[in-house]
């Protein structure tokens, strides 16, 4: 058998000194062996990364401005139109009885006069599907306060003008073009004649909390157009009992002719004050006051007390219909009821009828 040559390894073999130094670098290394070390360098942008960024910064900036001062009050803020001035008389432009004075005027079978809706859309429907109302047959007049305090004055408003309805301005529809031309820095609303000096409305304080005014904002010039062209007073033509009839919001002034009429008074009275009853209040509570419709009714139809007074405006006192005025806000905002006054033919006749519904 062959013996095989045993292997052999070779080792270093270290002096003491050169063992020593060697465990100290062992431990050295060990001891440093977690540490990291970092060296500051300088970094610098070339001009062509800076000219990048400022570009972009300025593009950026831009696009901000535009957005928070074009697009977000495009958006949020509609449209401002101008404010004309609001009519103190106009006339109906339909007829229930032919009129030779007035060929152009469009023949219906009905006229339908509402009292106060105040925003409320789902009982103004109800109450119209009550009388059957027809558009190609019937017209519509409101006598004002159709807006503000309901849920839906934006249904109502897109309603009356899809239906061409007519109507009279009321105190609140006033207040809100008030709103409307503070808010967009435009001229007061002004009436054509007998207009009162007017100040902007301040928009200081809670006047940014009132919902009229919320509701001013978000008009657009579709709405605006349609509350701007609301007159005071709308001649209705021939009523029952042989005199004319006139719309408007709160009241007449008996000892005044139409043309002579204070339009403030007409949107916000209520009562007059005695002994000459020539001073009107919206304060039904006024020492010596009376209903106006109770001094009016007394001129029996003498003039300038000669027309059949169709109005709104007096909840407190409901409906209240007499020979020579009707009014017909009977407090739907409050839980009451919404009224229509419904003017027809029958036979030679003109006859007329209330229709009710609960809101």
């Amino acid at each position: 058998m062959k013996e095989t040559t045993p292997f052999k390894k070779n080792y270093k073999k270290y002096t003491n000194d050169e063992e020593q130094q060697h465990q100290q670098q062992q431990r050295d290394v060990a001891d440093t062996s977690d540490d990291y070390y970092y060296e500051d360098e300088e970094y610098t942008i070339g001009q062509t990364t800076k000219y990048v960024l400022w570009t972009l910064l300025v593009f950026l900036t831009l696009g901000m401005l535009y957005f928070f001062t074009v697009f977000l009050p495009d958006y949020f803020i509609p449209e401002a139109t101008t404010l004309v001035k609001i009519r103190n008389i106009s006339d109906l432009q339909v007829s229930l009885v032919p009129d030779a004075s007035h060929p152009t005027k469009k023949p219906i079978s009905r006229l339908i006069l509402i009292g106060d809706i105040h925003g409320h859309y789902i009982e103004l429907r109800k109450l119209l599907s009550k009388v059957k109302y027809n558009r190609k047959k019937d017209h519509v007049v409101v006598l004002g306060d159709f807006i503000t305090k309901g849920p839906d004055s934006f249904k109502v408003l897109d309603f009356l003008i899809d239906n061409e309805a007519d109507c009279v301005l009321g105190n609140h529809e006033y207040y809100v073009l008030q709103y409307y031309a503070t808010f967009h820095g435009l001229d007061q609303p002004e009436f054509m004649y007998n207009s009162p000096a007017t100040s902007p409305v301040s928009a200081s304080g809670s006047f940014n909390d009132d919902p009229e005014f919320i509701l001013a904002k978000k008009l657009t010039p579709r709405y605006v157009k349609y509350i701007n062209g609301c007159s005071i007073m709308k001649r209705v033509g021939a009523v029952p009992g042989g005199l004319d009839g006139v719309a408007v919001h709160a009241g007449l002034r008996p000892d005044l002719t139409l043309a002579g009429q204070n339009p403030v008074e007409n949107l916000e009275m209520r009562s007059l004050i005695g002994p000459y009853f020539n001073e009107s209040t919206s304060d039904p509570e006024t020492p010596g006051a009376k209903s106006w419709s109770k001094i009016y009714n007394s001129k029996n139809g003498e003039a300038p007390a000669d027309h059949v007074v169709y109005y709104g405006h007096d909840a407190g006192r409901g409906l209240k219909l007499k020979k020579y005025t009707k009014g017909l806000d009977s407090g739907c905002d409050k839980g009451g009821k919404l009224s229509a006054m419904v003017i027809s033919k029958l036979g030679k006749k003109l006859v007329e009828e209330v229709v009710q519904i609960k809101c």
